[in-house]
């Protein structure tokens, strides 16, 4: 099976299944898809601290822990009327948490790699675990379950153009970017016009999602945007550890970081517009 038809699969698959979870099961402000978020954050943090350790800078075990639990708490806040600001808090606590085990660190006796550790330590708390709040927050929203089912078939479909029209058609525009030589001006511009396209046709059949066609295609644009600024933003993490895949468990596509990248990158932005605009 190519690469091709392994993304494609992967895509037909699981964009069917993901959207089983957050059309059939809404229930308790869709708890399944945010349990499915922790489950994915989780893995996707204990990935972000591997490419740190390909660097030499071991992460605390409990940092991936810590993360997971952050979309958690953004669905309790929502669905028990905390006060937003419950999530500032922990991260405070945890940044607390992570400057106090760095002072007991046997690491190194000098301490001439506490900074770095440090970062290492934020750097896998925070991404992807929040930048993924804003995609539990679109469950606070009015039609939830609607338009985080229309948010994900933007992001699916960006990747899915891109990569598929980059590979076909894309060889000659290649090299446009350091991070990603083997992206495509291409693929990009495929899949930005895909998006905008797609949110305009979601506005058409789901008119509730987005208030009108201008707030569609803005919406549309700001995934086309994001999306790809995510990917090479995961590809540049992977470059520095001179890895090619962040992991292999899902065919086509690589590791988990590999898959949601797009989706944590867009969905700050994306849940803007639908909080304020639409």
């Amino acid at each position: 099976m190519t690469s091709i038809q392994s993304r494609v699969l992967t895509f037909a698959v699981g964009v069917p299944g993901i959207s089983a979870i957050i059309l059939l099961l809404p229930q308790a402000n869709h708890l399944a898809f945010n349990l499915l978020a922790v489950v994915f954050i989780y893995l996707g943090s204990l990935e972000t601290a591997n490419l740190f350790k390909q660097k030499g800078f071991a992460v605390h075990g409990v940092v991936p822990f810590c993360a997971a639990l952050l979309p958690l708490i953004t669905w309790l806040s929502l669905n028990y009327s905390y006060s937003s600001s419950v999530v500032e808090y922990y991260a405070v606590l945890f940044i607390m948490l992570i400057l106090m085990l760095e002072i007991n660190s046997t690491e190194d006796s000098d301490f001439s790699s506490s900074l770095l550790r440090i970062g290492a330590s934020l750097t896998t708390f925070f991404y992807p675990a929040f930048f993924s709040i804003y995609a539990v927050r679109i469950t606070g929203l009015d039609h939830p379950g609607i338009r985080l089912f229309s948010f994900l078939i933007l992001v699916f479909a960006n990747d899915t153009a891109a990569y598929i029209f980059g590979s076909l058609f894309g060889r000659k525009s290649r090299r446009l970017f350091k991070a990603s030589p083997n992206k495509s001006l291409v693929g990009f511009g495929s899949g930005f016009v895909v998006s905008i396209l797609i949110a305009l046709l979601i506005h058409y059949l789901l008119p509730m999602v987005f208030s009108n066609f201008l707030i569609a295609a803005a919406a549309g644009f700001s995934v086309g945007l994001t999306a790809i600024i995510g990917d090479l933003a995961e590809s540049t993490l992977k470059r520095s550890a001179v890895i090619k895949d962040s992991g292999d468990v899902i065919p086509g596509r690589g590791g988990i970081l590999d898959s949601i990248d797009s989706i944590i990158f867009s969905a700050p932005l994306y849940f803007l517009i639908l909080k304020y605009f639409a």
